[in-house]
This record gives structure tokens, sequence and C-alpha cells, in this order.
């Protein structure tokens, strides 16, 4: 698991600025045209400097524990009691955060479903598999691990644990074992990892906790050390060392007792995360905002599809505590904390539930006084909270349909909201949340938002019916769904017109979503002749990967061939063969981690993409690298990371349950800061 802070100018710049000043233990996942952690200033316009919010400071306002819940950006002196913490690393540079990549790339996971799409095979219709039987032959080429090899990848590592290895590798290797999930013959998982709890390292005590999370071993030993380390008690106390728990890792803590909950099914466990967790949602002036922020997310993370009478009293249990916190009239700082709770709410209630009325009600009175600029009430002031209402409701809302009056009520204040709010990335989120919402008049009012929108928000607007689509797509029993004409064509006609990349780019990616298989040819045609322009080139791989265009392998391989100092390319690449089932790729991306002298940025973007492949055949070239003795710390630390992400127990990363719909914005620096929070970890 290692950390690269990449901070790129401008989309157009990507590829040409990357500033890798240190690797460190986490993250390395790309998150749209520059990994930047938002700066402090809370204006509403579309840049950095302008609308970034208060969402850049992840600091502590009553630090229990020295330097442990200090915020330290860009050029900043990190005071002597937080030497250990990870660091903002690179030149804090003007970005635009309202482009739509960042979105994407922070919720990607579940429209891409990679590793379902390269296990699940491709059905190739006889007449195609007769002309070209190359492609019949990849429909079910890619194997899943066994348990033999996951058996043989897990004792390894402890192993490799046993032994004096680099901060990054040690790093590493509890990701991975913590993915895998299970124990050994003689050796326990939970055991494994607990003494690194000790270690005189923050990044590897905040990474133990979290793996704790990560490993999925919902029992009571675990939930009593996780809980003990977010309560900062006498057990948390002893398990790190005899230390007081430092914010960070207490942070780490609650967002793996998130991850427990996720999974468990059982009354008694659940209740004992709830309880952790909500005492300091209870308690927040007296805790630091990134333990509060991630309270609220791991309550979020309350099994929605859980169903009966003990599930919907602690549900409503849940719901009830964020909602008392959400009314608390608090500054605008503390609002960045409080934005958190849209979102939450979002991902706890379904849009027929009562209670989601009445928190949709909730929403629109706080948009709309944002909107009427009221001061007949103490209104939130802070952008992140508008932010967050406008992506909550479109979760929140049921399709929008002829006759639906409520939905109607929701989706008019969305267009209002899009048209006149001022902030940009709310006007923005607004156009995403009237495409979760679905149904026939948001979609012809999107179709409108979408004819009319300037080059900057076409994008977002194509995103958006893209979004409506591939939604339909899932929700059908065939698992698809008849190409929408009209849209399909409006998408191709904008895609002809289209000179800005990053327009042409988020256009290339909505085509691919609604799976409109007759852009391919103009976009196979854009690919090679805007091969150089590594994002555009991207997303166009991305794009076709997702409308499954066969014929677009050949071009989309000869990209990543041709692309060995471009990381962005390599990765998207081999996303989208892995999409369209040519798995020679395993091999290539195999021998990308053993070239010599490789980068930082290229070892990360090989490892993630072996990760998500799966294919078991990739084990035996990654073990082979981990014997070597001629390679560098962080090559081995790199296989690490693929190891454990080709014998992942999950078919989604780890963190999508967090990235998928937050409010990225309203960031803290252990949720995402582009470098060290669970958001930016492989």
């Amino acid at each position: 698991m290692l950390n690269i802070d990449i901070r790129v100018c401008t989309a157009s710049l990507i590829g040409l600025l990357i500033l890798t000043a240190g690797v460190r233990a986490h993250g390395g996942q790309y998150r749209g045209p520059g990994d930047i952690k938002p700066s402090s200033s809370s204006g509403s316009n579309g840049s950095a400097t302008d609308s970034g919010g208060s969402g850049g400071s992840g600091g502590s306002r009553r630090s229990r524990s020295g330097g442990g819940g200090q915020s330290l950006s860009p050029g900043s002196s990190p005071s002597a009691g937080a030497a250990a913490q990870p660091r903002a690393r690179g030149a804090a540079l003007d970005i635009d955060l309202t482009q739509w990549e960042f979105w994407w790339e922070f919720g990607k996971d579940p429209f891409l479903r990679l590793r379902d799409a390269v296990h699940s095979g491709r059905s190739i219709p006889l007449d195609e598999a007769l002309l070209n039987p190359r492609l019949a032959a990849r429909a079910h080429h890619v194997e899943l691990p066994t348990e033999t090899d996951l058996a043989d990848v897990a004792d390894r590592l402890v192993g490799i644990l046993g032994t004096k290895c680099s901060r990054d590798t040690t790093s590493a290797c509890l990701v991975a074992l913590a993915k895998i999930g299970r124990d050994g013959i003689d050796w326990r998982l939970r055991e494994v990892l607990l003494p690194f709890l000790q270690r005189n390292d923050q990044e590897i005590r905040e990474t133990a906790a979290l793996s704790l999370g990560i490993a999925g071993m919902v029992d009571s030993q675990t939930i009593a050390v996780l809980g003990a380390l977010v309560r900062d008690d006498a057990l948390g106390r002893k398990l790190s060392g005899g230390s007081p728990t430092n914010e960070r890792t207490r942070a780490f803590a609650a967002f793996g007792l998130g991850l427990l909950l996720q999974r468990t099914r059982d009354a008694g466990m659940a209740r004992r995360i709830v309880e952790v967790l909500s005492e300091v949602v209870e308690s927040a002036a007296d805790n630091s905002r990134d333990l509060v922020v991630a309270t609220i997310e791991a309550l979020s993370l309350f099994p929605a599809e859980w169903e009966g009478d003990v599930a919907n009293v602690l549900r409503a249990e849940v719901v009830e505590r964020l909602g008392a916190y959400y009314k608390q009239p608090l500054g605008s700082g503390d609002e960045l904390v409080q934005a958190h709770v849209p979102p939450a709410v979002a991902r706890l209630l379904r849009p027929r539930d009562v209670e989601a009325a009445r928190w949709r009600d909730w929403f629109v009175d706080d948009l709309e006084s944002q909107l009427a600029k009221s001061s007949a009430r103490a209104n939130k002031v802070n952008p992140h909270i508008a932010q967050s209402c406008a992506l909550a409701l479109g979760s929140l809302t049921p399709s929008w349909e002829v006759g639906a009056a409520d939905s109607e009520r929701i989706g008019r204040l969305l267009l209002r909201v899009h048209r006149s709010h001022k902030d940009h990335q709310t006007r923005r989120f607004a156009l995403i949340s009237l495409g979760r919402m679905g149904g026939k008049i948001a979609r012809d009012q999107l179709l409108r938002c979408f004819d009319a929108a300037r080059v900057l928000e076409q994008p977002w607007a194509a995103m958006a019916l893209g979004i409506m689509v591939a939604q339909s797509r899932s929700s059908t029993k065939r698992g698809a769904v008849d190409v929408d004409p009209d849209i399909a064509k409006r998408l191709r006609a904008a895609f002809a017109k289209a000179r800005n990349p990053s327009a042409q780019a988020g256009l290339a990616i909505a085509l691919g979503l609604v799976g409109d298989c007759e852009a391919g040819d103009s976009m196979r045609d854009l690919l090679q002749a805007r091969s150089h322009q590594d994002q555009l080139a991207g997303y166009l791989a991305i794009g076709l990967g997702l409308m499954r265009d066969d014929l677009a392998i050949g071009d989309v391989r000869e990209l990543m061939r041709a692309s060995q100092r471009r990381p962005q390319v390599v990765f998207h690449c081999a996303q989208a063969l892995g999409l369209l089932g040519d798995h020679e790729v395993t091999d290539e991306l195999c021998r990308e981690l053993e070239t010599e002298q490789p980068s930082l940025v290229r070892l990360s973007a090989a490892a993630s993409a072996l990760g998500q492949i799966g294919d078991r055949r990739s084990l035996k070239p990654l073990r082979g690298l981990l014997e070597r003795k001629d390679i560098t710390p962080l090559t081995r630390a790199f296989a690490v990371v693929a190891l454990g992400s080709v014998c992942d127990k999950d078919p989604l990363p780890w963190n999508v349950a967090y990235a998928t719909d937050c409010n990225y914005r309203a960031s803290t620096s252990t949720l995402t800061d582009g470098a060290s929070g669970i958001l930016d970890i492989l």
C-alpha cells in the first residue's frame, strides 16, 4: 500500500507534471486530473483557491494526543510530536476541483465492476466464435486464485512481516493480508496484526487498525479491539503500547469498525459497533474532525439490505443520532463535518421509506434557504452542506415520473440549484442527483440540461444521463436494457462536435455507460488521433471498454505498449482491456513490475491494474519477484500490493462503500487528502 502524492496543474497537463517527492505507506490510487487535497478556503467558484472549501482541514480542534490530530498542508512544518505523521507532499497547485474527473474516479468502481466483468466471462455468439476463434478463446480465460493459492500467499506475507523490511513493505503486507482475510494453519490473522498497533511509526499503527476492519472478521474480540482504540480507553492505550491512542489511529479504527458493520447481520455485534461510533458523534465537540467524520461515515455503512425488526430498530437509532448532530447550530467550520450526514443518511435509507420523506424535507429546506439567501433562521452557510444535500436528494427520492408530486418538487429544486446556486460544485452535484433519481421526467429534463450546457458542465450532464441508463441496466433481471436511442444520439452528436479534451473524455465515458456501440468507430478514430493526450486517451479506452467494443482491443493494447512512461494511460488501458476480455494484459503488467529503475507511479498503476483484474496467472511472477535479491524495496512493496489485490476476497475495492456518492470536497486528512486518507489507499 504505497503513497504517491500526484499533483497536476490542470487536466490538460496530466502526465507532463507529476511530482512524486516521496513514497509513503498509504495511497496510490488515481483520483482524477491531479490528486490534491482541497485548500482551506470556502469560497464558491470552481478553482481550488475559491471552492476547495474548508474541507482541506482535517486537524483536531482538541488534539488529545499531541501531534496525532494535526493536519499538515504542503509547506507546513510538523511539530515535534507529529514527526511520524504522514505529510502532504509536492507543490500545492491551482486546480479546478469541480471537474467531472474527480467524481468519476471516486465513484467509478460500481460502474466498472472490473473483477465481475473479467471472471464472469463473455457470452460469444456462435457466428462470432466461428469467425474469430481468438475472441471465443477469451471467454473464460481468467481464473480466480484457488484455496491453495490464497494459503500460500498469506503464509508468504506473514513470513515477510517476520523479517526486517521497509515501512512500505510492512504496510503493504498488513493490508494485503487483510484483503485475503483468512487465518493460517499455525497463525491467526488478528494476532498477526495486533503487535503493529504498538510500532513507533504512525503509518504502521493506523494501517494495522484499519486492516482489522478490512479483514472482515466480525467477532467480539476484533470489535473490542477497534472499539477500545476509538474510545482511547485503558484497553486501547494498552494495545497502543501504553500511550494514548492518537486521533489518526482512532479515526482509522472507526473506519475499520464501519467495514465490520457493513458485513454483520448479527444484532448483538451490530449494536456494539453502533454504540461505540455513536458515542463519538454525541460528543463531537470533544473530538477531532477526523474522528467525527470517520464515525459518521462508518455509521453510514449499516447494511441497507438487512431487513427485519431488529435491523430496522438499529437503523432508526443510527439515523436519529445522525439527525440530532445535523440539527445542531454549529459554525461554518463544524458544518464541514455536518456535511457528511446527508450522504450518510442517503446510504441508510431508501426512497420509499417513511423516514426518507422527513429527511428530504430537511435537505430541501437547507438548499432552498441558500438559494433564497434567507436570514429568517439560522441557516447553514458552508457550501459543503449544499453540496451534500444536493447529492443526497438524488438517492433519497423516488424516480421522477408523471404524477409523482414529491419527486417533481425535488426534481424542480435540483434544476433550480443547477441553474442558480452560487457554488459550482453544488450545481454539478445536482445534475448527478437527477441522474440518480431516474424516471421519464428526469430523463427529459436532463436532456434539456445537456443540450443547453456549456463546455465545462456538458460532461456532468452526460455523466448523469449515463448513470441513469447504467442504473436501469443493473436493476433489470436480464442485466441489460435496450440503448435509449435519443440519449445515445444526443451524446454521439455532442461527441462529434466537442473539441475540449475534458469534454470529449467525459462524453466517451457517458457513451460507454449507455452502451452505445454505434459510437465505437468515432471513439477509436479519436483514440488513434489523440493517443498522445494522456487523460483523453485513457478515458477513451475506458469508454470503449464499458461498451464492450471488441474492435478496440488492438488500438488499446498498442496504446498501452507505447505508454511505458505514462502511468495513468497504462492504468486506464489495463482496465479497458480487462473489460474487453483481453487477458494477455496480465503478462504485460507483470513485466512492468520487473522493469529496471521503474517509476513509482508506473509501479502503482501496474499493481493496481493487476489487482483489479485478479488473474491467478499473475501470482507466480509476483511471488517470484518477492524472491529476487536485486529489486528495490519499492518494487517489492508494490508486488505485495498486487498480490493482496489479486487474492482479494471481495469483488470491489474495500473502500468503495466509503467512496461511492461521498462528498469528497468536504475532506479531512484521514478521509482523503490525495495521499494518506482511506479513499487514497490501494
